[in-house]
């Protein structure tokens, strides 16, 4: 149980990442495509570090899933940028 709670930690860690480096390219003011990369990036990882769940899932199930999380990483990663962007100004 307790080696669960540390993979969580590292996988959350991780996802923090991403939304620090979108946060950065929006503070920086990098291009767009950046961005991009980076979401591309989380949208990897993520089905990387879900595959054994999403590997058990079949049909609309999978489909509903893998949407909902993939309009999340867009939204978060989105918003990093907008907030970097943002505050690129007071910082």
């Amino acid at each position: 149980m307790r080696r669960r709670r540390s993979y969580d930690m590292n996988v959350a860690a991780i996802e923090l990442a991403f939304a620090i480096a979108a946060f950065g390219c929006g503070l920086f003011d990098a291009p767009l495509w950046m961005v991009g990369v980076a979401g591309i990036g989380m949208l990897a990882y993520w089905n990387w570090s879900r595959r054994v769940v999403l590997n058990r899932l079949r049909g609309a199930a999978w489909l509903t899933v893998s949407a909902v999380g993939t309009i999340a990483i867009i939204a978060i990663v989105a918003g990093a940028y907008w907030l970097g962007l943002a505050s690129g100004g007071f910082i």
